[in-house]
């Protein structure tokens, strides 16, 4: 059974003039119109909803037992109608959730491109450890998520926003971020790192890096993350870690980093939760944005 909700609010006006000219009239339409959806309606309901005569037209008492119905059908179009205009009209909350190394420079890049282009949507951000992107959404406290090697789940959809390029991180004056490093030359130097259990894929992967570039580093572990309570080893040269070079930039002047050779580079994604949040996908749009320009600005 096929009907529009116009052959509805013919079948209401026609209902209240009980006549085809006034309904017409009344909606701006042509009387031809109007008596072919009243007889389109009754074809798909297969029932007689007017009595046609010379004296009228009057309601079956068909018509008159669908009528109510009509009604609620066409008062709840118009309140999914003014629900629409206002979400519309409404700043929207995304509540995004970032990891350490995105915290201190994407995020912001976000934010301020958001209040530049005076965005009607609000970002709320919720900062979370290396590996715990996913249980904030699957916790329902966040809409949002982006950081390094994320899991997809079945309530949850995931892009690739980019590749990120990992430096070395240690202390000031020991790196030259135009050479790039040996990291067979850090040797006395322990790899400054969160626990593995926090994120299996992303550990293994800068692990199996530095062995990949001759160095079997002794691990310190620094809970949540590397600019955490352990970071003063870094500082005192004792530590080294691997991180975007994005989180390297913003990072203590009283740190020095370079890039890796072969290079290394390490998927950034995004992660939202179904069904998706209104605002989501301009967040989205925005951030690829963002990340863009500023690999544009890197390379300049």
């Amino acid at each position: 059974m096929d009907f529009s909700l116009r052959q509805l609010r013919v079948f209401r006006a026609l209902a209240r003039t009980e006549h085809f000219g006034r309904a017409a009239e009344l909606l701006g339409l042509s009387q031809p119109t109007v008596s072919a959806d009243i007889r389109s309606l009754e074809r798909g309901l297969r029932l007689q909803l007017f009595v046609r005569s010379r004296a009228g037209t009057a309601l079956t008492d068909e018509g008159a037992a669908l009528l109510p119905l009509a009604e609620q059908i066409l008062a709840g179009a118009a309140e999914l109608d003014e629900q629409a205009q206002r979400l519309r009209e409404e700043p929207g909350t995304v509540r995004l959730a970032a990891t350490p190394s995105l915290i201190n420079h994407l995020v912001p890049a976000l934010l301020q491109e958001l209040d530049e282009r005076s965005a009607r949507v609000h970002v709320e951000v919720v900062e979370v450890a290396t590996g715990a992107l996913e249980r904030t959404l699957a916790a329902g406290e966040s809409d949002l998520g982006v950081g390094h090697f994320v899991e997809p789940s079945p309530h949850t959809r995931q892009t690739r926003i980019a590749q990120d390029e990992v430096c070395v991180l240690t202390a000031l004056g020991d790196l030259d971020p135009t050479v790039p490093a040996d990291l067979t030359a850090l040797a006395d130097r322990r790899l400054l790192i969160w626990p593995r259990r926090q994120h299996d894929d992303y550990f293994d992967t800068l692990v199996r890096a530095c062995r990949e570039r001759g160095l079997d580093p002794e691990i310190i572990e620094s809970p949540g993350a590397v600019s955490g309570a352990q970071s003063y080893q870094l500082r005192n040269g004792t530590a080294f870690s691997l991180v975007p070079f994005d989180f390297a930039r913003e990072a203590s002047p009283t740190l020095s980093y370079a890039p890796l050779d072969p290079p290394l580079f390490i998927p950034l994604q995004a992660i939202w939760r179904l069904p998706v949040a209104g605002g989501v996908a301009e967040v989205m749009t925005t951030l690829r944005e963002v990340r863009r320009g500023r690999a544009r600005a890197r390379s300049g």
